[in-house]
């Protein structure tokens, strides 16, 4: 029995001693290759990157079209406009004689 527990003990450190080695392995792995990578795509796909998009960067192609969007939309209204009073009959006013 004494033996059993003492093989109990020495399976326990073992598993111990390699869950450390594998949590040691795992960090190394994290900063020596996740890291930089990660850092190397943030860079590298910064919203306003310089070498991106000829230095015109996502966000601001998406404002320039929401500012013809909005151009857009008040000539059409002013195109309705014109064009309901050009085609709209006009009504003869009623004479009182």
């Amino acid at each position: 029995m004494v033996a059993t527990v003492m093989g109990l003990i020495e399976l326990g450190q073992y598993a111990g001693a390699l869950s450390a080695i594998a949590l040691l392995a795992g960090m190394a792995i994290k900063w020596g290759i996740v890291k930089p990578i990660k850092a190397y795509i943030d860079q590298a796909t910064y919203p306003i990157h310089p070498a991106a998009n000829g230095g015109r960067a996502l966000p601001d192609i998406a404002n320039a079209v929401n500012r013809i969007e909005c151009s857009i939309k008040d000539l059409d209204y002013r195109l309705n406009s014109i064009e309901e009073l050009v085609t709209k009959p006009t009504r003869a006013k009623k004479s009182t004689s």
